[in-house]
């Protein structure tokens, strides 16, 4: 009986030991760390994308991955795992019957949290720490997309796209092998445009009407062909002849607050055209877990 009465003790204190391990103080101060580190690291990455071409492309890259998540969760990819191509919580995960292969590499990302009201009585989002996980850390990796799409099913996917007509021209009204009449209201296409040609300037133009940056500008032209880009890494349209090494100046002298918000606004089309695209092309379960996490 002593033996099996040491015994009962033993399990009774290992669970109260246990219990007593999680420390509510030790918790939320790890999160605010947390929290703190995602938004310092927002900050720097908005800061050194406009100081590099090569991160800002790799910048893109992420983007072109997630286009659900934020600028700002997109930064935090980049910072902490560009490679990443996958990413759900532990729970997520957990709910596929996957496991992790060894110790993971979490990746910190912000998720909305509660309305608050500030102390002059407006109300505020809260955002709060979240750790995500590459499905490199898994035990099984899958691929997302290995089946390269034709330049037909492109191309008619971004024309699906297309908010006004698009029209074939023998010579465009300024001399563009695709171009956007502003006062005929339609996209104009050279007949002498390839077909590759052809999709990176329909999206470049589709993207000038949805973000209203079609006035000639360095910084509308720059924003207009990072939706481009994204579009043509996303459903394998080659980018080599993309040069982002002249970032504008424009973009320079911006605070990381005003440039998130500026790439914000091509995020917002990507996402609108990649959304859209996905189901023209037989896309639509492709970074289905992906579609959260908006800051």
């Amino acid at each position: 009986m002593s033996m099996i009465n040491d015994i009962i003790k033993s399990a009774v204190n290992n669970v109260q030991n246990s219990k007593e391990e999680f420390n509510k103080e030790e918790w939320g101060k790890g999160k605010q760390q947390d929290r703190e580190f995602a938004y310092n690291t927002q900050d720097e990455m908005a800061t050194k994308i406009t100081e590099s071409g090569e991160l800002y492309k790799t910048y893109l890259n992420v983007q072109s991955k997630f286009p659900t998540y934020s600028v700002g969760n997109a930064l935090l990819v980049t910072a902490q795992n560009p490679k990443a191509t996958q990413l759900k919580d532990a729970e997520g995960w957990k709910k596929d019957n996957i496991n992790f292969a060894g110790k993971p590499n979490k990746i910190i990302i912000l998720e909305q949290g509660d309305i608050y009201e500030r102390d002059d009585g407006t109300e505020a989002q809260s955002y709060n720490p979240k750790n995500v996980y590459d499905i490199s850390d898994m035990r099984v990796k899958r691929q997302l997309n290995t089946v390269p799409f034709s330049k037909e099913s492109i191309m008619k996917a971004v024309l699906s796209m297309s908010p006004v007509e698009v029209t074939i021209v023998e010579n465009s009204s300024n001399n563009k092998l695709v171009n956007f009449n502003a006062d005929k209201r339609v996209i104009e296409v050279s007949e002498k445009a390839e077909v590759e040609q052809t999709i990176k300037g329909l999206v470049r133009e589709i993207a000038s009407i949805h973000t209203l940056s079609f006035a000639d500008s360095e910084l509308n032209n720059f924003k207009n062909e990072s939706v481009a880009y994204m579009i043509c890494k996303r459903y394998g349209v080659p980018t080599k002849d993309f040069n982002f090494e002249r970032i504008p100046e424009e973009l320079k002298q911006m605070t990381p607050q005003e440039v998130k918000a500026e790439l914000g606004k091509g995020r917002e089309c990507f996402e609108i055209l990649a959304e859209g695209m996905d189901r023209d092309v037989g896309m639509q379960n492709r970074n289905k877990t992906n579609r959260e996490y908006e800051r």
